[in-house]
């Protein structure tokens, strides 16, 4: 009987800690993903223009970016004014209500803006706005 019993003290159950770590790193992992999807796109190095009626926006949908080359960047992505209206046009038959926001360099031609916002206009977009920095800020 004693026997017995000293072989049920052995087998107790044991908790392993080796694969509860390899879950906790792999949702850790996981989370740390898709938290940096939801940062926006900032990979070009802009110059704001200020304004003292800066007002903080909701997250646009799509970010357009004009640096001070007059190139235009849509997440990272260089495109030309045909190329942002065929990404436009297809963000608007995906979505019924898109906002874009234009992010120009302080430096850039206006004409070069006006462009951009006339191919937003021409995919069915009405809400635009342009991005500003607060002064100081």
């Amino acid at each position: 009987m004693r026997r017995r019993r000293d072989h049920l003290e052995r087998e107790r159950p044991r908790l392993e800690i080796v694969p509860m770590i390899d879950i906790m790193m792999f949702l850790l992992v996981f989370f740390v993903m898709i938290v940096l999807k939801m940062i926006p796109d900032s990979g070009v190095a802009l110059k704001l223009p200020g304004a003292q009626t800066a007002k903080e926006m909701k997250p646009a949908q799509v970010v357009v970016m004009i640096d001070a080359a007059g190139k235009l960047h849509v997440k990272n992505q260089v495109v030309t004014l045909a190329g942002l209206q065929t990404y436009l046009g297809q963000v608007v038959a995906a979505k019924r209500k898109v906002d874009v926001v234009i992010a120009g360099d302080k430096d850039i031609r206006y004409q070069r803006l006006m462009q951009v916002m006339d191919t937003v206009r021409k995919s069915g977009i009405v809400n635009v706005g342009l991005a500003t920095k607060r002064p100081g800020g």
